[in-house]
């Protein structure tokens, strides 16, 4: 049976563009990386990298799609343009004011104007939300960190970190093995790797992170700087 490429185009455009508004609903109410990451956070079962990966590929669908389907609506598409020319010409305000709207939307959203801030301003206050419901990262995309480089940031010895998650039921004979592995590899969030950690431990050091590079330092147990 004869595929219709008219029809067929036509529909893989519309669901399509309902995929990507799906997923970016679901990237705007989701939080931000590093919380997504650490705490393992999912959406309809899906990870913050999995809905990414979806909003991107589908997006580079419909630029494909859409190039195929001008490309089989050409003849329609130029008998439009040349049967309506008269009438464009009559909607030189149209045009101006269409021109005029989306020039607003852009350059609003540059330089973070209402109503576009307000919108991105929801959106950092759902992140908050889930920053202040999530457990804390003893310092940023922690669930990166090996056990060695884990060990170090939050003051332990590699010995203490690695016997402490196999006596909780984390086999981890690698002290590259990273944090977020090991939590894949048993089926639980980064998160809940270094609470199996930390919760043995009441003294462990704050750690600071900041700067250009990122850098992290620890403080010592009684609060001062090192």
């Amino acid at each position: 049976m004869k595929l219709n490429s008219r029809g067929f185009t036509s529909l893989l455009l519309s669901l399509a563009f309902l995929m990507i508004g799906i997923s970016g609903a679901a990237l705007y109410g989701g939080p931000q990386g590093r919380v997504a990451y650490w705490t393992d956070w999912t959406m309809l079962g899906l990870s913050k990298e999995q809905w990414e990966s979806v909003h991107v590929n589908v997006a580079l669908l419909i630029l494909i799609v859409s190039v195929f389907h001008l490309y089989f609506n050409w003849k329609p598409f130029i008998g439009y343009i040349k049967a309506k020319a008269t009438w464009h010409i009559h909607l030189k305000r149209e045009i101006v004011a269409t021109m005029l709207i989306i020039s607003w939307i852009v350059a609003g959203s540059i330089i973070d104007i209402p109503p576009f801030s307000m919108v991105m301003q929801f959106n950092a206050n759902i992140q908050a939300f889930w920053e202040q419901q999530s457990p804390k990262a003893p310092a940023p995309h922690a669930e990166e960190f090996s056990v060695n480089r884990l060990a170090r940031t939050i003051g332990l010895s590699v010995e203490e970190v690695m016997d402490t998650l196999n006596q909780e039921g984390f086999d981890v004979d690698d002290q590259l093995m990273s944090i977020r592995q090991i939590g894949k590899n048993h089926g639980v969030a980064p998160s809940d790797v270094y609470a199996a950690i930390t919760k043995h431990y009441n003294n462990l050091q704050k750690v600071r992170c900041g700067g250009q590079q990122g850098k992290c330092t620890r403080a010592n147990p009684n609060g001062t700087d090192p």
